[in-house]
C-alpha cells in the first residue's frame, strides 16, 4: 500500500501463461508501478493510505501463473515498481521502504493461497470455489497485509493503529475482490476469450450502464448500493462472467475516481470500526453479481453439456448400424435412423407421420393388426417378432422386431423404440445350410464308407446304409445300444479283441484312431480289414454331444499294400533290398553298434564296363548278368549281410556282426566278392567276363549315421575305379579330402564362370629374325576370390574332367574375337590370337558351329585364329579329329599342334592333318645350350616342318642364348619370358606398340 488512491483500469494478461520469464518480469513490474502510482495519486492526502489497492492483486495473479521457483524474481521485481511509484510520487525512501514489506508479503501470500483454491477455470465457474478464492487470496493477505503496514506505520508517525488498519484493510480487500476475477478468468480463458465475451453490444452497454450507475449513485443517490448491484446483477446476466468481473473493476474503479475528485464523502466518522463498516456493503455489492456470474456460467456449461449429449445420442441413433425407427401413440413414425432408411431405399421426408405398418409385406401387416400390437399395447415391449418389410423397389426384408415404450413421469404412452434386426441373409443361410443338411444325408447313404454316430453316452444314434452292412444290423436294431455291441473290433494278427475307440474319443475329446492291423467282425464270422477314425462331435458352445466314426473297408487294399510294400523295398529285377530297405538296416544297425559297442562294414560295389555288355549284347542280357550277380553275392557272404541293388549296375553291402574281425578280416570279404564276381558267366550262348570295383566304409571310424558310411564307401569305390577297376579300397580320409577340395574346385569355377572371375592374358609370338611381335597366344588365368590369380595348371584338369571346359573355352575363343575386333584399325591389325583347345571341345558335335556363330557374330575373319591342339589329342580318335579339322578349315582357322615332341603322333599323322603350326614344346628349349640330343632333337623337328611346309613356333625361350641358338637352327618364330610374359589386354597392347616403334628405330 502507499498513498490513497484510485487506480487506472489494470491491463488485460497475456493470453499465453508460459511467456519467457524476461516478459514476465517486466508484466509484474510495470503492473504493479502502474496500479501504485495511480493509487498513490488517487489518494485523497498525500502520504495516507491509498482508498483502493490493486497492485497487490494483479501481482498474485501473475504469480499465479509462473512456477513457484520463480517467484523470488517476481516478487523482486515488484519491490522495485512499489519503491519507484512510491518514489515518484514524493515520498522519502523510508517511508517508501516502510511500504514494501507489507506490500511483498500480501502479494506473495495470496499467489500461495489461490494455488490451493483450485485451477482458476474452476474458480470462474463454481460458487463455492469462487468464494473459496476471494477469501484466500482477498481477505486472508489483506488482514495479513493491513496488520503488518499499520504496525509498520504506526511506528513512523502519530496516526493510530486502528485508523491505518482499516484504511490498509479495506483498500486491498476491494482492490483483491475487484481485480481477482477478472485475473482469474484470464489465467483460465486468455485474454483474446475474455475480449470476445466483452465485444457484444449488449454486454458492452450493460458494462458500460454499470459504471455510470456506480459513478452516479455514489453522488447522488442514498441507496447507491442497491442501484449498483442492481446494475451489476445486469451485466452477470448478460454478459456472463466475464461481463461481471469487468464491470465489478470498472465499476469499483469509478468509485475511486469519484472521491478522489472530492464529489463523494466515503466514511460517516473517523472510527475503524466506521470505516470498515461503511465500505464492507461496497464488498457485499460486488461479490454477489459474481457469484451469480459463477452460477450461471456453471449453468451455461450442464445446459452446453446437455446439448451435446443429446446431439451425440442423435448422431448415435442416427448412424448406427442397425434398423432404428420410433412410432408415437398414433402408430405414426416419428424417427428413423440412416440404417432404416438406407435398407428401405427412402428419404426421411418420405417415411416420417406414416403409419410404420404400411411398410410392412401384407401378411406381417395383417398379423401386427390382429396379434402383435394388442400384445405390445398390453406388455409394453416386444422381443423378436418376425416380419416381412417392403423396401421402395418391393424387394422383400425379413426383420426380426424388438420394441419398447417410452411413457412420462405419469407412466403415460409417448413414443416406442424399435430396433430392427436385419435377417434376410440369415435367413437365406438357414435355407442353405437345411439344403446342405439333406446333401449330406443323401451323401452319407451314398458313400461307400460306413459312417457311425453315437451320443454322448456312447449309444448308436446313426448307421449309414454301408455301415450296415459291415455290422450286420440295421440303424432300427442298433439304435440306443452302447458301441461295444454293434460293432466288434479285433487286431488281424493276435485275433484280441480291441477296445471302443469311441469310448476313448469320448472321455480325451480327441481325434482317435486305430492300429492299421484293426478287422470289423461280421456277425456270420466274415472279417473286414478296416481303416477307421473316431472324432468327437461339438457343439457351438464347445459342449459335447457324441462322436462320429468313418471305417472303409482295405480288405483288399491291405493285401496290395503289403505287395506294394514288398515291391517298395525291393528291387524289382534281382529281388534284393532297394535303398530305402537297406537304408533302414543300416540305420538300425547304426543304433545298435552305438549300444552295444559292435562294427560292421558298408561295401559299395559298381560293376567294370557293364555299359560295354549292355551296348554290345544288349540290356537283356544286362539284366541277366545283373541276377546273375546278386546271386553270386547272396552265396558268397552270410545270412546275417544285406545285399542291395541300389540301380544300374550299383550294389552295397552290409557286413554286420563284426565285433571280432578286423579290416583285414573284412579284406578277405572284399576279395572274395572280387573272385565271385570276376568268374565268367555264359548268357545268351556268350561267355561275359566282368570285374567289379570296391569301396569300405566302417563303422564307427569311417562314420556313424546311414548317409556318412554310404557317401565314404561310394567314395572310397571312385577311387577303385580310378586306379584301374577291379580291387577294393578302405575309405581315406586324405584321398576324400582331396575329392573334396576337387569338388569344390570345380564348385567355384561353376561360379566363377557366372560372375564373370576369369580374364584373359596373351603373352606375344616374335619373328625369329627381325623379332617383330606377329602373334599372341591367348591365356585365360582366374582371379580368384581371396586367392589372387589361378595358373591354367589349378583348375584346366578339373574343367576337362567336369566339362567346364566347354563354357569356358567358348567365352576364350569370345574374349579373343573380341579384342582382335578391337585391335582392328589400328598399328596391330595385323597380330592372329592362338587359342588352345581341349580335346573335350572338340569331342562336341556342335564345336564347328559354335566358332562359326562366334566369328560371324564378332566379325573377326577365321585366318586371324589359331587352334593349338595336342599331339594326345589327334591320337585319341583320328579319324573324328581329321574330320573336325577340316571342318574348322574351312571357316579359315588355322591349326597348331601344341607341346609337339612330347606325344607319339606319327609323320604319317602329321602328313594327314591340317596341321599350320608345331610348337616345339619347352623341355627341349630349356636344355638347348647344354644339352646336344635337345639341340639335335630340336634340329630334326624344324627340318621335318620345313619339309612339311609347316610353321614352327620354339616355346620356353627364356635367355638370349637360347634366342641365339634357334635363330642358327633358322627357327621362324620364339615365345618366352625373354620377349614377354602373359599380360592382360592393355598391357600387351601396349607392349607390342612399344615393340614396334623400337624395331621401327
Amino acid at each position: 500500500m502507499a498513498s490513497d488512491g484510485a487506480p487506472p483500469p489494470p491491463r488485460a494478461q497475456p493470453d499465453r501463461p508460459e511467456r519467457s520469464l524476461a516478459a514476465s518480469l517486466a508484466l509484474i513490474a510495470v503492473l504493479h508501478f502502474v496500479f501504485a502510482y495511480g493509487a498513490i495519486h488517487l489518494s485523497r492526502q498525500p502520504g495516507s493510505v491509498a482508498t483502493l489497492w490493486y497492485a497487490n492483486a494483479a501481482a498474485a495473479v501473475v504469480l499465479l501463473s509462473r512456477r513457484r521457483a520463480e517467484w523470488p524474481l517476481h516478487l523482486l521485481a515488484m519491490a522495485g515498481a512499489n519503491v519507484a511509484a512510491n518514489l515518484l510520487s514524493g515520498h522519502a525512501l523510508g517511508l517508501s521502504l516502510s511500504f514494501l514489506l507489507p506490500n511483498l508479503a500480501e502479494a506473495g501470500l495470496a499467489g500461495w493461497l489461490l494455488r490451493r483454491a483450485g485451477p482458476p477455470a474452476r474458480c470462474v465457474q463454481h460458487v463455492g470455489s469462487l468464494l473459496r478464492a476471494l477469501g484466500l487470496g482477498a481477505v486472508v493477505p489483506s488482514l495479513v497485509g493491513a496488520t503488518l503496514g499499520a504496525a509498520v506505520l504506526s511506528t513512523q508517525f502519530e496516526a493510530p493503529f486502528g485508523t491505518l488498519w482499516s484504511a490498509w484493510f479495506v483498500g486491498t480487500v476491494i482492490g483483491g475482490v475487484t481485480v481477482l476475477p477478472l485475473g482469474l478468468l484470464l489465467l483460465a480463458r486468455g485474454w483474446r476469450a475474455v475480449l470476445a465475451a466483452l465485444m457484444p453490444p449488449a454486454v458492452a452497454s450493460a458494462v458500460l450502464i454499470s459504471v455510470a450507475t456506480a459513478a452516479s449513485a455514489s453522488v447522488f443517490s442514498h441507496f447507491r448500493y442497491v442501484y449498483v448491484s442492481v446494475a451489476l446483477m445486469l451485466v452477470a446476466a448478460v454478459g456472463g462472467f466475464a461481463g461481471a468481473a469487468t464491470g465489478g473493476l470498472l465499476a469499483s474503479l469509478s468509485v475511486g475516481v469519484v472521491i478522489a475528485l472530492g464529489l463523494f464523502q466515503p466514511g460517516p466518522g473517523e472510527g475503524w470500526l466506521e470505516t470498515v463498516a461503511f465500505y464492507l456493503p461496497v464488498v457485499l455489492t460486488l461479490v454477489p453479481p459474481l457469484l451469480l456470474a459463477a452460477a450461471l456460467e456453471r449453468n451455461r456449461q450442464h445446459v452446453q453439456e446437455i446439448e451435446d449429449r443429446e446431439a451425440q445420442f442423435r448422431t448415435l441413433y442416427e448412424r448406427t448400424p442397425v434398423m432404428m425407427h420410433s412410432v408415437d401413440v398414433e402408430r405414426r413414425l416419428v424417427a428413423v435412423n440412416d440404417a432404416w432408411l438406407a435398407r428401405l431405399g427412402y428419404e426421411r421426408a418420405e417415411v416420417l407421420g406414416r403409419r410404420s405398418t404400411e411398410f410392412l409385406a401384407p401378411e406381417s401387416r395383417q398379423r401386427a393388426e390382429a396379434s402383435v400390437i394388442p400384445r405390445f399395447m398390453q406388455d409394453g415391449a416386444i422381443r423378436d417378432i418376425d416380419y416381412q418389410m417392403l423396401t421402395k423397389t418391393g424387394e422383400v426384408v425379413d426383420v426380426q422386431l424388438s420394441a419398447i415404450w417410452e411413457t412420462d413421469a405419469e407412466g403415460g404412452l409417448l413414443r416406442t423404440l424399435a430396433v430392427l434386426k436385419d435377417v434376410t441373409e440369415h435367413r437365406r443361410v438357414a435355407a442353405q445350410l437345411a439344403a446342405e443338411q439333406e446333401r449330406i444325408q443323401v451323401t452319407l447313404h451314398s458313400i461307400g464308407d460306413g459312417v457311425v454316430s453315437t451320443d454322448r453316452d456312447g449309444r448308436i444314434s446313426y448307421l449309414n446304409p454301408a455301415a450296415e452292412q459291415m455290422v450286420g444290423q440295421t440303424l432300427a436294431q442298433a439304435a440306443g445300444r452302447p458301441f461295444g455291441d454293434v460293432v466288434h473290433l479285433y487286431d488281424q494278427a493276435s485275433g484280441a479283441p480291441l477296445p471302443s475307440p469311441v469310448e476313448q474319443c469320448l472321455q480325451d475329446r480327441e481325434v482317435y484312431g486305430v492300429r492299421e492291423s484293426a478287422v470289423l467282425r461280421h456277425p456270420s464270422g466274415r472279417d473286414f480289414g478296416v481303416q477307421l477314425s473316431v472324432a468327437p462331435i461339438a457343439g457351438r458352445d464347445g459342449s459335447l454331444l457324441g462322436a462320429v466314426m468313418v471305417c472303409q473297408d482295405v480288405t483288399e487294399a491291405r493285401g496290395l499294400a503289403q505287395k506294394m510294400s514288398y515291391l517298395a523295398h525291393h528291387d524289382g529285377l534281382t529281388g534284393l533290398p532297394n535303398r530305402v530297405l537297406f537304408q533302414d538296416r543300416v540305420h538300425q544297425a547304426c543304433q545298435s553298434g552305438r549300444r552295444h559297442g559292435r562294427r560292421f562294414a558298408v561295401v559299395f560295389m559298381d560293376l567294370d564296363h557293364f555299359k560295354h555288355v549292355n551296348d554290345s549284347l544288349g540290356h537283356a542280357v544286362g539284366d541277366e548278368l545283373l541276377k546273375a550277380v546278386a546271386q553270386r553275392l547272396s552265396g558268397a557272404l552270410r545270412a546275417s549281410d544285406t545285399i542291395c541293388r541300389l540301380g544300374g549296375d550299383e550294389f552295397v553291402v552290409l557286413l554286420s556282426e563284426l565285433d571280432d574281425v578286423d579290416v583285414d578280416g573284412v579284406a578277405e570279404v572284399a576279395k572274395k566278392i572280387l573272385r565271385q564276381v570276376a568268374q565268367p558267366c555264359v548268357l545268351g550262348g556268350t561267355e561275359v567276363n566282368v570285374g567289379a570295383s570296391l569301396g569300405i566304409a566302417l563303422f564307427p571310424g569311417d562314420g556313424d549315421d546311414p548317409d556318412t558310411l554310404m557317401k565314404r564307401a561310394d567314395a572310397a569305390m571312385y577311387r577303385s575305379k580310378r586306379e584301374g577297376r577291379n580291387r577294393y579300397h578302405f575309405f581315406s580320409k586324405a584321398v576324400d579330402d582331396a575329392a573334396s577340395a576337387r569338388l569344390q574346385l570345380e564348385a567355384d569355377m561353376r561360379r566363377a564362370l557366372a560372375a564373370g572371375q576369369f580374364i584373359v592374358h596373351y603373352q606375344p609370338v616374335v619373328d625369329g629374325r627381325t623379332r617383330d611381335a606377329v602373334a599372341v597366344e591367348a591365356l585365360v588365368r582366374w582371379d580368384r576370390a581371396g586367392l589372387g590369380l589361378q595358373s591354367p595348371a589349378v583348375f584346366i584338369p578339373v574343367a576337362e574332367e567336369s566339362g567346364l571346359i566347354v563354357p569356358l573355352g567358348h567365352w576364350i575363343l569370345r574374349q579373343a574375337c573380341a579384342q582382335l575386333r578391337a585391335w582392328s584399325g589400328t598399328a596391330l591389325g595385323g597380330i592372329s590370337i592362338a587359342v588352345n583347345v581341349s580335346p573335350v571341345q572338340l569331342a562336341q558335335a556342335d564345336f564347328v558351329d559354335t566358332v562359326a556363330e562366334v566369328l560371324q557374330a564378332s566379325g573377326v575373319d577365321g585366318s586371324r585364329i589359331e587352334f593349338e591342339i595336342t599331339e594326345s589329342t589327334l591320337m585319341q580318335d583320328p579319324e573324328a579329329t581329321l574330320e573336325m579339322l577340316r571342318r574348322l578349315k574351312t571357316l579359315g582357322v588355322r591349326i597348331a599342334i601344341d607341346d609337339f615332341g612330347t606325344g607319339y603322333s606319327s609323320l604319317g599323322h602329321l602328313k594327314r592333318f591340317p596341321v599350320d603350326t608345331l610348337k616345339i614344346d619347352r623341355t627341349f628349349v630349356r636344355d638347348l645350350e647344354t644339352d646336344a640330343d635337345d639341340r639335335e632333337l630340336v634340329r630334326a623337328i624344324l627340318a621335318m616342318a620345313r619339309s612339311l611346309r609347316l610353321h614352327v613356333v620354339a616355346e620356353g625361350v627364356e635367355t638370349e642364348a637360347q634366342a641365339a641358338i634357334l635363330a642358327s637352327m633358322e627357327c621362324p618364330a620364339f615365345q618366352g619370358f625373354l620377349f614377354a610374359r602373359p599380360a592382360d589386354a592393355a598391357a600387351t597392347a601396349a607392349w607390342l606398340q612399344a615393340r614396334a616403334a623400337t624395331i621401327a628405330l
